[in-house]
């Protein structure tokens, strides 16, 4: 393969040798060396790539000490976003759900002093009370829905995400394969992969309008997520969108941002898997 490589630069060094001589003789040979080496060059130089990739490609121990290091990055990144997680599911707790059952403790303890002496404000205390009851069950059944939620428990990934769009302030379209069906873990990925940009759109862009696609191809699964705000979204250290990088590659998944100025944004995420 190397001789094959070397017509094409032999044909050029014979080109001006014979130029550079006066002689016809010589002048022919030169002439007829350009014409091999212009003839030969897109054949010849094929026989460099075999070659170049079988020896400058990492080794299998240079290799597996890079997927080694993206997996140890990897782990440290999933570490770091499920203590975030736990802190906020903790500073929930403490300043919403417990913080009303703690004061509904108390409007009950009162109630039940005043029901003797004075029954119509112990009624009105119970009735408030009622009410921090009702609130604190739906801030709890909240923060269970942002941990998983139980439709994506109990129907799976689609079904999950139809119900998000029909709760969502926006008007979402939802394509996806029905049959669908991946493992819990890369579901709950998915699932907020698909939240993240549509609350994003919510809060930030002032969207009225997003699409969601979710489809398989040879790879994969392909998630597009798509909405006609102002843009300008970004990736940034710390924010839902690196962290929802950071969710896709434990599953050796992908995430793409495009998002221009005056919009739309598009999200796409790519994470291979195989569909149950």
């Amino acid at each position: 393969m190397g001789v094959i490589a070397a017509i094409p630069p032999g044909g050029v060094a014979a080109a001006v040798l014979g130029f550079s001589r006066p002689e016809l003789s010589t002048r022919l040979i030169g002439a007829l060396g350009l014409v091999v080496a212009i003839a030969s060059a897109p054949y010849a130089w094929r026989a460099v790539e075999p070659v170049a990739v079988r020896f400058l490609r990492p080794s299998p121990a240079m290799a597996l000490a890079d997927r080694v290091d993206e997996l140890t990055a990897q782990r440290a990144d999933t570490t770091v976003a499920q203590a975030v997680e736990i802190r906020r599911i903790e500073r929930d707790l403490h300043d919403g759900a417990q913080a009303r059952l703690v004061a509904l403790g108390l409007s009950l303890a009162t109630a039940e002093k005043l029901m003797e002496t004075d029954p119509d404000r112990g009624k009105a205390l119970l009735r408030e009370a009622r009410a921090g009851a009702a609130t604190s069950l739906t801030e709890l059944r909240e923060l269970v829905q942002g941990i998983s939620p139980p439709v994506l428990n109990e129907r799976g990934l689609i079904d999950a995400v139809r119900a998000f769009a029909l709760d969502s302030p926006l008007e979402v379209a939802v394509s996806a394969d029905v049959r669908l069906r991946l493992d819990p873990p890369i579901e709950s990925a998915v699932y907020f992969g698909v939240a993240e940009p549509v609350t994003n759109a919510v809060k930030h862009a002032q969207a009225t309008r997003a699409r969601i696609s979710i489809t398989r191809d040879d790879t994969g699964l392909v998630i597009d997520v798509e909405d006609n705000g102002r843009g300008g979204a970004d990736v940034r250290a710390g924010g839902g969108l690196a962290g929802l990088r950071r969710r896709l590659a434990v599953f050796d998944g992908a995430l793409e941002i495009t998002s221009p100025a005056g919009g739309p944004t598009r999200a796409r995420m790519t994470v291979p898997c195989e569909s149950s």
